[in-house]
């Protein structure tokens, strides 16, 4: 019995158990019968393990992540692991041996290299079926053009705008960092405010929305969507930012009417919802 066959049939006793997908143990068969050339085990094991890991989730196999402790990876016993890794043969111990061996390999593209319609794509340490590469890939591009775009703004009605939103506190000194934070964002076409539980994030999103919202030409063109991972913590953060636009319009008072931009917000909803993911 050829180590490919062995394969399969441990792939289909794993699939029985519930330790892999049938679908990846038949995607590992795929894979091996796509070259006369008998398939090597690390890359009839890769597609397994690749399939197993999409249907939990995950984009990718990282290597890094399979290489130290593969059983922890796939939240599976060790004897099992075993049991699979000696009906393999010797398989590479080392991410630059994995590297070498999936490389080698036609049903395998490298990143970099021309598309060859491969089914696989090698992009340094991860493993990705084709779809999620070329989804991850056009999603990367994206952002990395709206990050390097800049914004046209008005300097003086920005800071203006800014020393209203932002009220000086007595006897503190020292940058606000949250203003700073408004000043980078409404300069960039993408931006990232990021912090733990109390860090005043809601405060400061709520502040960039106003000074958008002050500066639009058009403020009927703004388009704002609210979006959580879950249904709850999207009517949280509807909430939340609904009641913070309204303590600032008392603030700032009938010359930004944010009641306005607060009445036009849509209903906040789940990132699934928001993306149209099925």
């Amino acid at each position: 019995m050829t180590h490919a066959t062995a394969l399969y049939k441990t792939f289909n006793a794993f699939a029985e158990e519930g330790l892999l997908r049938r679908l990846g143990a038949a995607f590992a068969q795929f894979i091996g019968s796509l070259d006369d050339a008998p398939a090597p085990a690390p890359l009839l094991l890769g597609a397994a393990l690749l399939s197993e890991l999409e249907g939990r989730g995950h984009s990718c196999l990282n290597l890094a992540d399979l290489v130290p402790d593969p059983c922890k990876l796939l939240a599976w016993p060790r004897e099992r692991w075993q049991e699979l890794s000696e009906v393999a043969g010797a398989l590479p111990a080392t991410v630059d041996q994995w590297r070498q061996v999936l490389q080698e390999c036609p049903q395998v593209r490298l990143a970099e290299a021309p598309d060859l319609q491969q089914p696989l794509v090698l992009d340094q340490d991860r493993l990705y079926l084709r779809r999620y590469w070329c989804n991850e890939a056009l999603v990367a591009d994206a952002v990395a053009t709206r990050a390097a775009q800049a914004r046209d703004v008005n300097a003086a009605a920005v800071r203006q705008w800014l020393d209203r939103l932002f009220e000086a506190v007595p006897g503190e000194s020292g940058p606000d960092w949250q203003k700073i934070a408004c000043a980078v964002a409404i300069r960039s076409n993408l931006s990232i405010i990021t912090g733990g539980p109390g860090t005043g994030k809601t405060y400061t999103v709520a502040r960039l929305l106003a000074l958008l919202f002050a500066l639009a030409n058009d403020p009927a063109q703004l388009r704002i969507a609210l979006a959580a991972p879950t249904g709850k913590a999207a009517t949280r953060l509807k909430q939340s930012i609904d009641h913070a636009l309204a303590d600032l319009s008392t603030k700032v008072g009938a010359e930004l009417p944010l009641a306005e931009l607060t009445a036009r917000m849509s209903v906040a909803s789940t990132l699934h919802s928001l993306l149209g993911a099925r």
